[in-house]
């Protein structure tokens, strides 16, 4: 399932990034945001615009274009 389609505060392990842009991905890896990494959505912007989630102890808004292209399974 993709991240943006996600229930809030459940936990998802990352299974791929289907990111084609190479910064993108780069920001993404930069943040901690890999296959393998446990994520946890806590909330979205009112029009889901953004997408809160944290990453380890990190909390990072994503894009929603982003979150739409990262698939997770549910842990």
């Amino acid at each position: 399932m993709n991240l943006d389609a996600c229930a809030y505060n459940h936990s998802y392990k990352v299974t791929a990034i289907n990111l084609e842009d190479s910064i993108a991905k780069e920001r993404l890896a930069s943040l901690g945001i890999v296959a393998g990494v446990i994520i946890t959505i806590l909330q979205t912007s009112a029009k889901k615009a953004t997408i809160s989630v944290q990453v380890h102890q990190t909390i990072i808004a994503l894009r929603n274009e982003e979150a739409r292209q990262i698939q997770v399974e549910l842990i």
